[in-house]
């Protein structure tokens, strides 16, 4: 359990203070190293994972967007449009939104999205190059696995009972309307944040609690779940592909993850690294 300002103070003594806060110093630092380690080795299995199934590593471009007027210049997903088909991206971002949500254990101020395109690729195709990556490559419980999308995901069903992920247990379907205006990527996502062009997608959870849930039953799902990727599965917006946010997959792996002060010097330094401070990044000061 976490011990914040206020709980410190209702511990009482000053002496108390002076005695509980190094231990939690060391903790998160102890608890940071781990989540580094463990994110290290996520990176080198996603490498090693891709490389067998014929994919070649893009460069990622800079986390500065250039684009301003959106999530404050900061880059929010990998770009879709220059990924080659049959490449695949480790790609870092930050969202200006998620400063409000930092409370939360799977949310960072800095983190990484791989994207990758397939040749020739159908919703079926993509669905099942997730599901061989999360569980033959980390070993991830498909019984702790859920979807989330809209009805035109319906598609997916055979590809799914046949992977033993059955579509009537393990897939949320959301109202396609309410889905496409609250343009959250949820079963539609927008590649042009401004645009009216999307692509179909299926939101992938993985469950971190010991419950028998299959799926989440309302959206947007309990803490219970935490999503880890998305299936894209149609659409002409964008190629079809997969991503995987590695810090959330690195946490359903190993369990570990920093709290989002001791990630968000790693995104002064990126900005700093990548040039010009774009104007979004003051809100994560």
């Amino acid at each position: 359990m976490s011990v914040n300002r206020r709980r410190v103070v209702q511990l009482g003594t000053a002496a108390t203070v002076g005695t509980l806060l190094p231990r939690m110093a060391f903790a998160a630092a102890d608890q940071n190293e781990a989540f580094e380690r463990a994110f290290a080795d996520t990176l080198a299995q996603l490498r090693t994972s891709f490389a067998g199934l014929g994919f070649t590593e893009a460069q990622p471009l800079s986390v500065v967007s250039g684009r301003d007027d959106y999530n404050g210049g900061l880059r929010h997903d990998f770009d879709q449009s220059v990924l080659p088909s049959g490449a695949f991206v480790i790609q870092p971002l930050a969202r200006v939104a998620d400063v409000d949500e930092k409370s939360r254990a799977d949310v960072l101020p800095l983190f990484h999205e791989v994207g990758c395109h397939p040749k020739d690729a159908d919703g079926q195709t993509t669905t099942r190059l997730m599901m061989q990556l999360l569980t033959d490559g980390f070993g991830l419980d498909p019984a702790r696995i859920a979807f989330v999308s809209v009805p035109q995901a319906d598609g997916m069903r055979p590809v799914l009972d046949e992977l033993g992920l059955p579509f009537k247990e393990k897939v949320l379907l959301r109202d396609e309307a309410e889905a496409l205006a609250a343009r959250d990527a949820s079963g539609f996502f927008f590649p042009d944040p401004f645009g009216d062009q999307y692509i179909v997608t299926m939101g992938v959870y993985y469950r971190l609690t010991d419950t028998n849930d299959p799926a989440p039953s309302a959206y947007p799902p309990s803490a219970n779940w935490t999503e880890i990727g998305e299936i894209v599965i149609a659409g002409d917006a964008a190629p079809l592909g997969i991503s995987i946010g590695a810090e959330r997959l690195t946490y359903a792996v190993s369990g570990q993850y920093p709290t989002w002060d001791q990630r968000l010097g790693m995104l002064f330094a990126q900005i700093a690294q990548d040039g010009t401070e774009p104007p979004g990044l003051s809100a994560f000061r």
